[in-house]
């Protein structure tokens, strides 16, 4: 039933809308304020809600009709988001949490090969997680390198300080000896698995511990201190070249991957601390489910960060093709998440997991 205070087409003057599935896509993409009716979206949406909840009650479904199936679910699942975000006692929000309960007990049996969930997770949920953070990830980026940048500069220029918190003769060998062999003294495979899993693990921290906020920026600015030190120390022996050399390959696709981490975790922390259009534990779950996602893509693009590292670094080849490689996985890291990101956040997605897994509050009415 309709609110009796306005129609369906006063209430969406600017949407041209008709009963097939373009009128869904019309009507997903446009941006839900707090005065959304619920009662309007039953209207729009009832005769598929009641298509889901008539599917759900089959016993087996045909290839056909799982697909449907899906396509009907997920597009519920984003309905009672919304209505709970704004009526979640309404009798709306019953009706269709019901069907959504109802329905999930089906998709655990509608056939799904491993292959299908691979592609969506690279093909739209990775990519779209990755570009909803990509304001955090310029801004983290922007700090992370200013503030490595004015470490170097003022230690280099600052030996006192340096010699203080590096002394002197531990700093001479790092220059000299150290910070190459660091790279040199361990069997190639043995070094990549290692920084591999060492950087997963703390990529998967900042983007878990985000929540805190103070976990990332502290990890933050040690890191940017780190390799400030080590460039101030490197840039007072005259040893620039190897620092650069040794660090630029792979450093530059490692660092990313490690501030998208960030930027994970911080966007995580902000959608509990400041939630639009939904409870704080609500918004925080969202993001949480989000961008986990975020945080096991990330194990695979610092798997080959670690090739680089363990077989490329190390190497001699000239210092041009060393930096070819991280710049081709740097690159492609860009490429793959706007390519990909941006068409998917498009259509509405967040790289929220399959609501299936997610789960919702079963709303019953009073």
């Amino acid at each position: 039933m309709l609110s009796s205070t306005a129609s369906p087409v006063t209430r969406l003057s600017t949407c041209v809308y008709c009963h097939t599935s373009d009128a869904y896509s019309n009507w997903e993409n446009l941006r839900y304020d707090s005065q959304m009716d619920p009662n309007l979206l039953a209207y729009m949406h009832g005769s598929q809600w009641d298509r889901l909840s008539a599917l759900a009650g089959k016993k087996k479904l045909t290839t056909q009709q799982a697909t449907e199936f899906r396509e009907l679910y997920r597009r519920a699942s984003k309905d009672l988001s919304r209505v709970q975000s704004v009526a979640p006692d309404s009798d709306v929000a019953v009706r269709l949490s019901n069907v959504i309960h109802r329905s999930r007990m089906q998709l655990t049996g509608v056939p799904r090969g491993a292959k299908a969930t691979v592609l969506d997770f690279f093909g739209t949920s990775l990519p779209a997680a990755l570009y909803s953070i990509r304001w955090y990830f310029v801004g983290v980026f922007i700090a992370f390198v200013a503030f490595s940048v004015l470490t170097t500069v003022w230690l280099a220029n600052d030996t006192q300080t340096l010699f203080t918190m590096v002394p002197y003769d531990d700093a001479k060998r790092l220059a000299e000896h150290d910070f190459v062999n660091y790279y040199k003294e361990n069997p190639n495979s043995e070094f990549a698995v290692g920084v591999w899993t060492n950087n997963a693990w703390i990529a998967l921290q900042w983007v878990v511990l985000g929540v805190t906020g103070i976990y990332v920026i502290v990890g933050l600015v040690m890191n940017a201190v780190n390799v400030g030190v080590s460039g101030a120390v490197m840039f007072h022996f005259d040893r620039a070249g190897d620092f650069f050399g040794y660090i630029l390959p792979h450093g530059v696709p490692e660092i990313t991957c490690i501030l998208i981490a960030a930027a994970a975790g911080l966007k995580i922390f902000t959608s509990w601390m400041i939630p639009v259009n939904m409870s704080r534990m609500q918004s925080l779950a969202h993001a949480a489910r989000s961008l986990i996602t975020v945080g096991v893509g990330l194990i695979f693009m610092l798997f080959l960060s670690g090739l680089i590292e363990g077989f490329v670094t190390p190497s001699n080849m000239p210092f041009p093709i060393k930096m070819f490689f991280g710049a081709l996985l740097t690159v492609g890291i860009c490429a793959y998440a706007i390519g990909l990101g941006r068409p998917a956040v498009k259509q509405g997605l967040t790289g929220d997991m399959e609501e299936s897994r997610a789960g919702y509050r079963v709303v019953t009415a009073a």
